[in-house]
């Protein structure tokens, strides 16, 4: 019989039952006061250097710029959407008939996700001429006493 006293396998039949192990209690603080030395000890280890999140790059992009591409991406669809909606809803009139010739999702996605780039890219233009004004005025001495 297995530990569910059910007959199982034949392997399992005629074999007596394994003692279970030592209750989990026994043996935790033992094993803890062995290797609470080592841990004490342990030299700390190395921090690793702070990142601004602002300047952690995706597909070669900066933050901002990736997250303001992907919303121009997604605006791009939802304006594909809402002129295809208005195009078949004014159908007949001259402004209807424009709007249904209208390009593909992937161009209104393509181009509004480049116009969302353009903007990403100039802002984080002045977030580092920002950042590099800050640091030369830090780096430069306090002449108020003069």
């Amino acid at each position: 019989m297995c530990r569910s006293r059910k007959p199982c396998l034949p392997r399992c039949r005629g074999r007596e039952r394994e003692p279970l192990p030592a209750a989990a209690e026994d043996t935790l603080p033992a094993a803890q006061d062995e290797n609470a030395p080592a841990i004490l000890d342990a030299e700390p280890e190395e921090e690793e250097e702070d990142i601004d999140p602002a300047d952690v790059k995706i597909f070669g992009m900066k933050r901002h710029v990736f997250q303001l591409t992907c919303l121009g991406a997604a605006v791009g669809y939802i304006l594909c959407g809402l002129v295809g909606i208005l195009g078949e809803k004014m159908q007949g009139t001259g402004l209807g008939d424009i709007l249904a010739k209208s390009p593909s999702a992937t161009v209104w996605a393509v181009a509004v996700a480049a116009v969302g780039y353009f903007i990403g890219s100039r802002l984080e233009k002045k977030r580092e001429a920002a950042l590099a004004d800050e640091q030369a005025a830090l780096e430069q001495p306090n002449d108020t006493n003069a």
